[in-house]
This record gives structure tokens, C-alpha cells and sequence, in this order.
């Protein structure tokens, strides 16, 4: 195999690692929370969001990504009803919580 195609399924390889779990322990690492409780998040908030609502978790993310270090409990739970699915805010703070102790 080419060099150049090895590169390339190298980085294919890389891409499918990146699980929603992952991904979401990363940005909450990045957000400050300490790795182990942002790996218990990302499991968490992966099993038991779909992969729509974790799409609109990142999309309030981002929307209040200067806001994120600065939210009450309540800001957060306002910021995540905004989209009408109780599932992800009942998620969000039963994962929150679980990993918190």
C-alpha cells in the first residue's frame, strides 16, 4: 500500500475512534470540569441521548460558550429547555449528578 493511501486509513481509522463520548469529554475537559468526571459525563450523556440531542447539546453549548463557566444550575436548565425535550435536561442533570458523587 502507497504511503499516501496508509495516511489516508490512518486518519479514517482516527475519525471513527472519535465516539460521542469523546467528544464530550473533551469539550467538557476543555470547559474545566476534571477527565474522570468529564468521562462519566460523556458515557453517561452518551447512552442515554440520541445522536440528534447530543447534536443540540453542542449547539446550546455553543451558543453559550461565553456564558459556560459563569451558569447557574438554573441558567443551564433554562439554556437546554429552550428546545422543548425535557429528555435532555433530565439527562444533562441526572448524569451531572451521578457523577458528581
Amino acid at each position: 500500500m502507497p504511503p499516501r493511501h496508509l495516511s489516508f486509513t490512518a486518519l479514517l481509522l482516527f475519525g471513527a475512534c472519535a465516539t460521542p463520548s469523546s467528544r464530550i469529554t473533551a469539550k467538557l475537559i476543555e470547559f474545566g470540569v476534571p477527565p474522570g468526571q468529564a468521562r462519566c459525563m460523556g458515557d453517561g450523556l452518551q447512552e442515554r441521548l440520541s445522536t440528534s440531542q447530543l447534536q443540540r447539546v453542542v449547539e446550546i453549548v455553543r451558543l453559550n460558550r461565553d456564558r459556560v463557566g459563569n451558569m447557574s444550575v438554573g441558567d443551564v436548565i433554562a439554556a437546554l429547555n429552550q428546545n422543548g425535550d425535557p429528555a435532555i435536561v433530565a439527562a444533562v442533570l441526572r448524569t451531572g449528578f451521578s457523577c458528581t458523587i
